[in-house]
This record gives structure tokens, C-alpha cells and sequence, in this order.
């Protein structure tokens, strides 16, 4: 079989083609006010607001009422109760503790080495004066004048007779060195001023003494001495010297003239370590549960319950205002719509991307009203149930329904936008559970199964949903349970991971209950049709098929051919079959108002159009279309459907009356204005309409061959191409030259395949042939009589 070439097609159309049909316009003043309240109404951003409006109400936290303030010794008029959960500072305990570690610390001393090489610095300055004083000549010599000396160099008083034994002994070098010695030797070990000076608890605890930069011990007072002691054990220790009473006693002098303290209190040091100390403890929180009664009715309040309460209305004062929050989460959640909208503005057209849009809008806000009362359900059944399954509201999130509206958009729409519907609905569950990332793992993984369930079990019925729902999210589910249950770091109690498990499957099954009790609602509301919905249209046990097979059979038995036609059609050029065999099937219901007015139903013997004008034939087969809506209007077909009836003849010319009524009323045929003899319209605007409206004709007017031939069925196809391409029938539909030729092959493969002749019967002469004519005239008709398929009557 050779396939159909549109080479010679012709695509422009004629010079004098006739002007259509004008349609009729508004008024200017209410055209222009459609068009506003239009133009509003399809703005996705109008929607972008309702949306974060109504989500952002729910999602943003109401702030509770602060406690009634109550006096001590009041009597309660009512129970007070905990408004939330609140998490308080134990300001008290944290108090004490911080208290006990600044307590802790001990008291910071640090010893200076420098004071003992001052110290010895001073001494030999000291006698290396007297030795200078001592080589004046005795005339120049005044003791009083060396007294003050000394005191204004080196602060240190010495008596007369002192001077006078220094003098004696020359102020001698050994004298020098026993002084330096024994200084030595008691700075070494750490002299304070007094040890009356230790104000810090010195004497129970001791206290921490700083040599250098990294060396530190805790020492006792009794491990060093003050001046007082310091000065005592010289005496002692210069009395074991073996040298004469006076030296002795010069050398106490020189002692306690020289003696200084080396170690002295660091307070800076020691309140920076009190600091960090401090500092090191943590805050001590205590939770007080939401309803807990804080003072019951007829109670007395008590200074403990009062300061409480201050505590509990302090904390709920230094929250964020409800107004703010609100603004807040509105402006984000109105970034997330505006990305969706560009995101599905990017996949579809706007109007297809537009529908799904607010269909997306509306679930995510529908699903988190459902939620809310989820947790209302929760938090009621936790207070009132004993039975373990239902007294963790914790748990009880699992059994909500987060993926029922990605069954959904599973089951309606295509999976891109199903993905991005669980993506979104997971960030908005955990951000209503206060940034829970374990339930938007949850919500997210139960809407990926869902999608892949949806996949699996196919669309052609609603009870997939319950199928995904059972049978893939619901163990998808208790499985994600189990790996949260393994990544936590606490243990969790065999009971509560019991709960979880439990709670995960009700989750699934609920969720696919809601999603298949919603999904006839969501194609009613948004004009969907799915594979199911067009399953039951295309039932032919329907009454309306019924009907027809018996009110109307010959425009039933066209309606099947023309079905076959454009399902095979549609296959070849990827559109949906189903929809195209439901369009097809449908598409001429509006004859059973007046069947008898259709070739295909009219009685042989009676010709009903033989006293009507053109005209009025005309409108009767034009008025089938309108019948038409109105029957599926009725019958509550889908939009799909009904756009099909409407437009299978576009504004198409009905040319066989236009044709008569030339020749009637016109011999010159140029008076006749066609615009009468049109359809309504409009011509297709989308393939699957102008697929079958292509498919109605070729299949009328195949019909009206004396043989159904392959050369003739080709002409017959081209011709009815060529005819719609330059009436501009096609020009909204978006067919291409190379689809157009796909359904026209397809064509005359079903059609071949219908008219198939089969072998004769033997015995039988079925056609009662008659004698064979003159061969001139058969050759006469085989020439000429086929050559042109006869006009047809339109439908």
C-alpha cells in the first residue's frame, strides 16, 4: 500500500475563498469589563497572594495570653494552667551554681622575683657608698649628714650607734654577703606583707601562687611567711651565726631595714578567673507541659506559684508579636509560590500551567488545614486515651496524611509537577513541626513512593490510589520509621518504636483514602479528565450509547468508524487515544434530537429536507452542535469533551445547501452570502478536536464512494485535507505537514482494513448481476464513473 504525499497539497488559501462567518462582539463598554475582571481573575500572582495568605495564617504561631496576676494569699477564681510548653531558666539554681564556682576559685598571689635582685641591687649600693663615705678624711665625716643620706637614697633609717659599728667594720664585703644570704634565703620562700591581709578564705583553703608564666601551685599560708614571720626567723637564724653579739645585732638591723615582701594578691587575675568560672556553667532550664495546672480553683496563690507565674509571663512577653511572624512567613512562602509558578510556567503553556498552579495552591493550603486538625486530633486523643498506641502525640504525626495530595497530582497531572508538589509540601510539614527535619524526610521519601505507586499500578482506575496508598507507602514508610529509629542517639523505648510503626502504616492507608474520596472533587472543580473517567465515558453500555444505538443507529454506527479512525490517528501522533475515542464517540450526540434530519438515519422513502428551504436545512444540521453541548452539559461531561462537540465542525461552510441555494435562488451564484450556511464555531483549538473532526469527514464522505478503492479513499482524504487547510479549520490547531500526513496514512490503513471485500460465496449470487452492457459503455464507466466521489451531504 503505498502511503499518501502531500506534494501537491495545496496550502494557501483561495483568492475568493468566502469570508466567514462573523461572529458576534460585545458592546465595547462590557467587552472591555469581561476582559479586566478576565485579565485579574487568570493573574497567577492574585494567587501567589491568596495562597501565602491562607498557608501563612496556619503556619504562623499564635502567641498565648499571659497569666492572670495574682497577689499573695489571693484565692484562684479559675484553674491556671500552662498556656504551651514552655522551657524556662531556673534563674535560682543557675544562680547558686554560678555562685559555688565563682566560690571555687581560689585567690590569686604572685611572687616576684624582682623584689630580691632589687633587694640585693640596694645592699651593695648601700655599702658601696659606706665604703666611699669611709675614705673622706675624718675632718670632712658627719654621721648626721650619712644618716640622711642613706634614708633619702635608700629608705632606710639607721640608728647612730649602727653607723658607728658600720664604720668599725669598714662596712665589710662578708658583712655584705651574710646579709644577702640570709635575705635570699627567706625571699625564696615567699614573704607577704601580713597574713591579717587574707580576706578570701585564705587560711581554709589556701590559695594558688603564680612563679612565672607557667608555673602555679596551691599553697597553704603556713608554706610562706609574712614580714612579721620573716623578720622573727632571722633573728633566730642569725643568733645560730658564729660572730660577736654587736655584729649580730647589726646584722638584725640590716636585715629588717632591707627585708621586703615578694608576694602580693593579683585581683585582676583572680576576678578574670571568677569570670570564666562563671561563665563555664550552663544555663538550668526546667519544661513545664502545656495544660499543666499551675493552681487549681479556690486555691490560695502562694509567693512560690506568683513568682512562677511572673517567670511563665516574662517569657511569653520576650516572644515575637504574631504580626511580625506573619509577615514574615507570608514573604517567604510568597517567594515559594512565585518559584513554582515560573518553574511550572517553564514546563507548560500558561493556561495548562495556570491550572496547575492553583490546583497546587490550593491543596498545600487545603493539606495544611488538614494537618491542623491532625494535631488538634493528636494532642485531644494523647490527653483522654490510656491505650499505649495513642498517648504519644509525638508519634501520632506519622499517622498523618502528608502524601495524600501527591497521590493527587500523581493521578492528575504529570509526574514534574507531582515531584514538585512533594517537594514543597515536605518543606512546609517540617516547617509546621518547628524545623522538624526527620517528619519532612518522612513527608518527602511517602510522596516519592507515591508517585512511583501511581506509576505502577497505572491510572486507568481511581483505586490506584488506594493500591499506592496500602501497598507501596505504607511499607515505604514504616521502613523510613526504622532508619530514623537507628540514627537517633538516645534510645528509644520498644513501645514508642511500636507506636511509630503502627502510626507509619495508618499514615499511608489514610492518605490514600482522603487522596481517592478527593479525586472526583478535583476533577469535577478543575474540568481533569483521567484515564478512568475516560474508561467509564467510553463504556458503550452507557445510556446515552443506548440511546442512540437505537433513537439514531446510523449516526451511532458513524460515531464508532469515526473512534476507530481517530484512535489509531492519535497513537501515531502520541495524543492521548482515549480522550480522542471519548471525543469521537460523543461527538454527534446532538443528533438524537432530530435523527430523521441525518442522511445516515433518514428513512429511504421519506425525504424530510424536501420542503425545507436550504437555509432552514441548514440550521437543523447546523443546530446538532448546540444540541450537542446542551446533552453534555446534562449528562456533566468534561470540558474535554464538550470543546470536542462544539468544535468537530469548526465554522466549516455546510456545502451542500450552500451549493442548492446558489443554484435556487442565484443562477449567477454570486448573491448568496455563506456566512449563513457555517457552523457556529469555532474552528479547533486543540488537536484532538481538529483530529476528529478531520476523522468525521473522511469517514462521511468515504461512505459516499460507489467503491472504496484505495486510489479513491487517497483523493477522497486529500481532498478533504487540502479543502479544511485552505478554509483555515486547522490554523489554531498547531498540526504540522508531518503530522498531518501520519493521520492521513492512518487513515487509509483503517479504512482499507474497513472496507476489506471478502472472498464470494460460493453458490450464491448475492448481487444479482445483471447481463454484462456493451463493452464500450463499461469501459465508459469504469473511465469516469468512479473518478470523483459524489458531493456529500454534510453532517
Amino acid at each position: 500500500m503505498s502511503l499518501i504525499s502531500f506534494k501537491s497539497l495545496k496550502l494557501f488559501r483561495l483568492s475568493s475563498a468566502p469570508a466567514k462567518r462573523e461572529t458576534k462582539t460585545l458592546p465595547p463598554q462590557k467587552e472591555e469589563s469581561e476582559s479586566l475582571f478576565l485579565k485579574i481573575f487568570r493573574n497567577p500572582f492574585l494567587y501567589v497572594f491568596i495562597f501565602s495568605l491562607i498557608v501563612a495564617y496556619f503556619l504562623s504561631y499564635v502567641p498565648s495570653k499571659t497569666l492572670p496576676k495574682l497577689q499573695p494569699g489571693e484565692i484562684a477564681t479559675s484553674d491556671i494552667v500552662a498556656p504551651s510548653d514552655l522551657t524556662l531558666e531556673d534563674t535560682e539554681t543557675t544562680e547558686a551554681r554560678r555562685k559555688e564556682a565563682v566560690d571555687s576559685v581560689l585567690p590569686v598571689y604572685v611572687f616576684n622575683p624582682n623584689v630580691f635582685s632589687n633587694t640585693e641591687e640596694k645592699i651593695r649600693q648601700f655599702f658601696q657608698a659606706g665604703q666611699e663615705w669611709i675614705k673622706q678624711p675624718p675632718a670632712g665625716k658627719d654621721y648626721a649628714q650619712l644618716q640622711k643620706t642613706i634614708q633619702d637614697k635608700f629608705g632606710i633609717e639607721l640608728a647612730p650607734n649602727d653607723l658607728v659599728t658600720l664604720e668599725r667594720f669598714g662596712f665589710g664585703s662578708d658583712l655584705e654577703t651574710s646579709l644577702g644570704d640570709l635575705l635570699e634565703k627567706f625571699s625564696n620562700q615567699g614573704i607577704i606583707l601580713s597574713k591579717s591581709l587574707f580576706i578570701h578564705r585564705e587560711q581554709q583553703r589556701g590559695f594558688t601562687l603564680v612563679r612565672g608564666a607557667e608555673s602555679e601551685k596551691t599553697v597553704l599560708p603556713q608554706e610562706i611567711l609574712d614580714v612579721k614571720e620573716a623578720k622573727d626567723k632571722l633573728v633566730v637564724e642569725i643568733n645560730k651565726l658564729d660572730m660577736p653579739s654587736r655584729r649580730k645585732g647589726l646584722l638584725i638591723s640590716l636585715s629588717f631595714s632591707f627585708l621586703s615582701p615578694n608576694v602580693s594578691f593579683d585581683k585582676v587575675e583572680t576576678e578574670a578567673r571568677q569570670e570564666k568560672a562563671r561563665a563555664g556553667v550552663e544555663k538550668v532550664f526546667y519544661t513545664i507541659k502545656k495544660g499543666k495546672v499551675l493552681l487549681r480553683k479556690g486555691d490560695e496563690a502562694t509567693d512560690d506559684i506568683i513568682k512562677r507565674i511572673g517567670v511563665i509571663n516574662e517569657s511569653l512577653m520576650t516572644k515575637r508579636a504574631w504580626s511580625t511572624n506573619f509577615v514574615g512567613t507570608f514573604l517567604l512562602l510568597a517567594l515559594l509560590f512565585v518559584t513554582m509558578w515560573f518553574y511550572l510556567r517553564a514546563l507548560f503553556a500558561r493556561s495548562t500551567a495556570l491550572k496547575d498552579f492553583v490546583m497546587m495552591g490550593l491543596t498545600l493550603s487545603l493539606g495544611i488545614i488538614i494537618y491542623k486538625i491532625f494535631v488538634f486530633l493528636a494532642a485531644t486523643s494523647s490527653q483522654s486515651s490510656r491505650f499505649f498506641l495513642f498517648t504519644n502525640a509525638v508519634s501520632d504525626r506519622f499517622a498523618f496524611p502528608f502524601q495524600f495530595g501527591t497521590l493527587l497530582f500523581a493521578f492528575l497531572t504529570t509526574n514534574a509537577v507531582a515531584l514538585l508538589f512533594a517537594v514543597l509540601n515536605g518543606l512546609l510539614v517540617g516547617f509546621l513541626f518547628g524545623a522538624n527535619f526527620q517528619l519532612m524526610i518522612y513527608g518527602l521519601i511517602g510522596g516519592l513512593a507515591a508517585i512511583y505507586g501511581i506509576k505502577f499500578y497505572q491510572k486507568q482506575k481511581r483505586t490506584a490510589t488506594l493500591r499506592a496508598g496500602f501497598l507501596v507507602i505504607a511499607p515505604l514508610n514504616v521502613f523510613v520509621v526504622l532508619i530514623l529509629y537507628l540514627i537517633q542517639e538516645s534510645v528509644v523505648a520498644l513501645d514508642t518504636l511500636t507506636t511509630d510503626v503502627f502510626m507509619a502504616i495508618v499514615g499511608g492507608i489514610l492518605s490514600a483514602a482522603l487522596a481517592f474520596v478527593l479525586l472526583p472533587l478535583y476533577e469535577g472543580v478543575f474540568g481533569l479528565i483521567t484515564q478512568s473517567k475516560l474508561l467509564e465515558l467510553t463504556n458503550s453500555e452507557s445510556d446515552l450509547f443506548r440511546r442512540m444505538a437505537m433513537e439514531a443507529p446510523g449516526s451511532y454506527h458513524h460515531s464508532l468508524i469515526v473512534a476507530s479512525l481517530a484512535e489509531k490517528a492519535a497513537e501515531a501522533v502520541k495524543l492521548d487515544p482515549l480522550l480522542v475515542k471519548a471525543g469521537a464517540l460523543y461527538h454527534d450526540i446532538g443528533k438524537l434530537k432530530m435523527p430523521e434530519y441525518f442522511i445516515e438515519n433518514k428513512n429511504r422513502r421519506v425525504d424530510v429536507h424536501k420542503d425545507l428551504t436550504p437555509s432552514m436545512s441548514t440550521l437543523v444540521i447546523i443546530n446538532h452542535v448546540k444540541e450537542g453541548l446542551e446533552i453534555a452539559r446534562q449528562q456533566k461531561l468534561p470540558r474535554q469533551i464538550r470543546e470536542i462537540i462544539e468544535q468537530h465542525h469548526g465554522n466549516s461552510i455546510v456545502r451542500f445547501f450552500y451549493q442548492k441555494a446558489k443554484e435556487k435562488y442565484d443562477p449567477e451564484m454570486q448573491r448568496i452570502g455563506e456566512e449563513s450556511y457555517r457552523y457556529p464555531g469555532p474552528a479547533p483549538q486543540s488537536k484532538e478536536a481538529a483530529l476528529i473532526m478531520l476523522a468525521d469527514s473522511v469517514e462521511a464522505a468515504s461512505r459516499s464512494l460507489r467503491s472504496q478503492n484505495e486510489e479513491n479513499l487517497k483523493r477522497v482524504i486529500k481532498d478533504i485535507f487540502d479543502n479544511y487547510i485552505q478554509d483555515g479549520q486547522l490554523d489554531e490547531s498547531n498540526f504540522s505537514l508531518k503530522e498531518l500526513k501520519m493521520i492521513a496514512s492512518s487513515f487509509l490503513a483503517t479504512l482499507i482494513t474497513v472496507y476489506q471485500p471478502r472472498i464470494e460465496y460460493p453458490g450464491f449470487d448475492l448481487e444479482m448481476k445483471k447481463a454484462k452492457r456493451p463493452e464500450k459503455n463499461n469501459n465508459k464507466k469504469e473511465n469516469g464513473g468512479d473518478s470523483q466521489p459524489p458531493e456529500k451531504i454534510p453532517d
